[in-house]
């Protein structure tokens, strides 16, 4: 058994008989090639695989990655393990028994709604609709930067106010759209998107050479964005969305219809934006409290 067919066979696999999303199989073969690697270079075959093994490659991971990382890396690991045990009937799945990593919550940085106005203010420059449709897609609908970039026309609803977002699992979900989103993506596809459009394309979001956008690219718009109106921050398109979900619940919004608008299978996801604003409340009373100023002075 060589690593080079394991992997074709568990690419087909996931790809038409367990028919996972396209960004769950590029970041399980992502993980698996260096997985892959990391035992070529031990001169281990995948059914030469031991359990102690695993755990030593996870280790190593988590030295160097982030906590996210880690998890998804073994759940990469585990699907693959499970496939090869049932694809070449193998007695023994090295990956049954691996040490349990545990799940690290980070507090989600987001950015102040003033800094949000001024990224999304106009300033006459270049493809200026085109970015600004882009951004407030992203802010004012807390889509993933992957369900931005596959947005379709037919998922568009401008007059009814909503879209229809195609999220992880091929998940569908209704986001309603504020005025000045809707305004925004109208004058963008009326005046950038139909003279960019160079062959037949259903992608909401395409580039002047008449391309769909891509993550990079979105990353990439977004810091220029804010080198452009001088705005120094530590920006992502991801921290949109979490400035998105922190909005709605400053706003009194319901826990649970968060968790609908942001695509969260669990709500324990979306409960790490209340420890957020917890957090906050907090470090506002230490500052602010005059009992805490008073002590302060002893």
């Amino acid at each position: 058994m060589n690593w080079e067919d394991t992997l074709k066979n568990y690419e087909s696999h996931i790809t038409y008989v367990d028919r996972k999303s396209t960004q769950t199989i590029n970041n399980y073969l992502n993980d698996l090639k260096h997985y892959s690697q990391f035992f070529i270079e031990l001169k281990v075959n995948p059914d030469e695989i031991k359990t102690k093994q695993i755990n030593e490659y996870l280790q190593e991971v988590n030295n160097r990655c982030a906590n996210s990382t880690v998890l998804r890396t073994k759940t990469s690991i585990v699907s693959f393990h499970k496939f090869l045990s049932q694809y070449y009937k193998l007695k023994l799945n090295p990956a049954t028994s691996i040490q349990k990593i545990k799940k690290i919550y980070r507090y989600p940085k987001t950015i102040n709604s003033a800094n949000i106005n001024k990224i999304l203010e106009e300033n006459h420059s270049e493809h200026e609709l085109f970015h600004i449709a882009m951004f407030d897609v992203l802010y004012s609908c807390g889509l993933r930067v992957s369900e931005l970039v596959n947005l379709n026309l037919n998922q568009l609803y401008l007059e009814q106010g909503y879209i229809r977002v195609i999220g992880k699992g091929d998940k569908e979900r209704i986001i309603p759209m504020a005025d000045i989103t809707k305004k925004n993506l109208k004058e963008y596809i009326d005046k950038n998107r139909f003279l960019w459009l160079k062959n037949k394309s259903n992608y909401v979001f395409i580039k002047p050479d008449g391309k769909q956008v891509n993550r990079q690219y979105v990353y990439n718009s977004l810091k220029n964005r804010c080198k452009e109106i001088g705005l120094d921050i530590d920006i992502s398109p991801h921290k949109l969305r979490h400035s998105f979900a922190t909005a709605l619940l400053n706003g009194g919004a319901d826990l649970r219809i968060v968790q609908e608008l942001l695509g969260h299978s669990d709500i324990s996801t979306t409960q790490i934006y209340t420890h957020v604003e917890g957090k906050r409340m907090h470090d506002a009373y230490n500052k602010f409290h005059p009992m805490n100023k008073e002590r302060g002075k002893d």
